[in-house]
């Protein structure tokens, strides 16, 4: 037995009800995982046994095991492999650098430098559009990076944390989606050759789905309507607008700006914005350099690629921002040695709580892959069921919305586009559709799942990036997410029709 039927999707739909109900992310993770790993158990050792070590079960599940595809395990929870332990630091060295970078009162600086140029709050709005949708080398530092400049903004503008975590959150992943640099259109190119016998080119097979890559065009192209104030505020938004507009925000966690103020003040009357450009310049034209050397150079000219992943590109440029900060700050005195070291150990303290979502959204999403008895099988099942036959002109749309459902439960994009490629371009090949179109229906889909589930890892990253609290931002953000599905929607079926 591959899945357990419609009971596969339980642990996922588990996690998102109490996610919802309870507004606690962990809690509803951690149920998920138990009732995963309990229905396992039950498979193969029986009730009882699955009840006497359910914790032992949970744990062992968030340590997992490494894969081992000769045997066809899959691999689980934190050691699945060496990519899992890289993403942790990664987290880490976000956390780190930027509180650095805070400490240097650099972030401030710059913030005030752009505020000196920014008219008004169209302007401070566009610009974080702007600088979100710029930093296109990694979904993460594009929300920690910009949310750091732009928080003190905001709070003086009176603009709430919930529309940076929007601004944030619909600019890093769409923009990663379209651009053709970052690890993440890498592991789409390769989905695409691997599935669709025409496309033997990575990067040529995905300029050719931009066109049609309609959820992440749509959702990019409202944000800038938002932050331009062509499209009013509606739904939770508006409220939390109207919350910060009267400064009673119901953000427990989140700092006023002047407080953040306050505790660097020492830092920020010496700092200046190259406290905040060099050592991001220097992160950020590694990002580009790595990223055009491994995933577009190639396709050009007769390069070698160096061994290095997303991850590792990310280890590399943030080491290299933390010490270009570190040279910076000593040798013109705006901190010592000591200082410097204990601002990077407090500043990755602060992103533990996301280090941890991140480790247990993953494990989720592993226990819903797996096949059975390693996991439930819930894309098993679910290839099971989408492979019904369907009209041709239907299957965009259809694949864009059942891509979406997937990437909701799961929490990731990147796992819904590994499952649903294959389904998606064979039921196009096998109704003499585009498949083209359909890889396009099948990345949109994931990212539309990925920007409304409370379990993605992107989205959580925004909500540290705005310092605001995660289920606010999930619930604010919603309606302009399913506003952009809607309109994909229609694109996708008039699409359909023609193509």
């Amino acid at each position: 037995m591959e899945h357990f039927g419609i009971l596969s999707l339980l642990p996922s739909i588990v996690a998102l009800t109490l996610a919802i109900w309870s507004k606690r992310v962990i809690p509803s993770l951690l149920s998920g995982i138990l009732v995963g790993t309990v229905m396992i158990d039950i498979q193969a050792n029986g009730v009882f046994h699955s009840i006497f070590y359910s914790i032992v079960n949970l744990f062992g599940a968030i340590a997992g095991h490494p894969a081992n595809p000769e045997e066809g395990i899959r691999g689980m929870g934190i050691v699945k492999g060496a990519g899992r332990a890289e993403l942790i630091l990664v987290v880490f060295l976000l956390g780190a650098f930027i509180g650095v970078l805070n400490k240097s009162g650099g972030a401030y600086a710059f913030g005030n430098w752009i505020a000196t140029k920014v008219k008004g709050k169209k302007g401070a709005q566009v610009s974080t559009a702007v600088m979100g949708s710029s930093l296109f080398t990694s979904a993460y530092f594009s929300s920690l990076a910009t949310g750091t400049v732009f928080k003190p903004i905001y709070d003086r503008m009176k603009i709430s944390r919930e529309k940076l975590a929007f601004f944030l959150d619909s600019t890093s992943s769409p923009i990663n989606v379209l651009v053709p640099i970052s690890g993440w259109v890498a592991f789409m190119g390769a989905l695409m050759v691997d599935n669709i016998p025409s496309v033997d080119d990575p990067i040529l097979g995905i300029a050719k789905t931009i066109p049609f890559n309609f959820y992440n065009i749509v959702i990019l192209i409202m944000v800038f309507l938002f932050a331009s104030g062509k499209i009013k505020d509606f739904g939770p938004m508006k409220k939390a607008e109207e919350r910060a507009q009267q400064a009673q925000s119901e953000m427990p966690k989140q700092k006023p700006a002047q407080a953040e103020m306050a505790a660097s003040t020492e830092a920020t009357d010496h700092a200046s914005p190259m406290d905040m450009v060099l050592p991001l310049g220097v992160t950020i034209g590694t990002l580009v350099f790595l990223g055009l050397w491994n995933y577009t150079l190639p396709y050009f000219i007769d390069i070698e690629k160096l061994p290095l992943d997303g991850n590792k590109m990310l280890l590399i440029s943030f080491s290299l921002g933390i010490l270009t900060a570190f040279f910076q700050y000593t040798l013109t005195k705006k901190m010592s040695p000591i200082t410097f070291l204990n601002e990077l150990f407090e500043g990755s303290k602060t992103v533990i709580l996301g280090g941890i979502i991140i480790i247990l959204a993953v494990t989720l999403g592993d226990i819903m892959r797996a096949t059975a008895p390693e996991g439930t099988g819930a894309a098993a099942f679910i290839e099971e069921v989408a492979g019904g036959v369907v009209p041709s002109s239907m299957v965009p749309v259809s694949l864009f919305i059942l891509s979406g459902f997937v990437a909701f439960s799961m929490g990731t994009s990147f796992g819904t586009w590994a499952i649903m490629m294959p389904i998606g371009v064979s039921l196009m090949l096998a109704t003499g559709g585009d498949p083209i179109l359909a890889a396009a229906a099948v990345l949109s889909g994931g990212a539309l799942g990925d920007h409304t589930s409370p379990i993605s890892d992107t989205s959580i990253m925004s909500s540290v990036g705005a310092d605001c609290d995660h289920m606010s931002h999930i619930n604010t953000q919603l309606p302009y997410a399913l506003t952009a599905a809607g309109v994909a929607s229609v694109l996708f079926l008039i699409t359909g029709f023609i193509m």
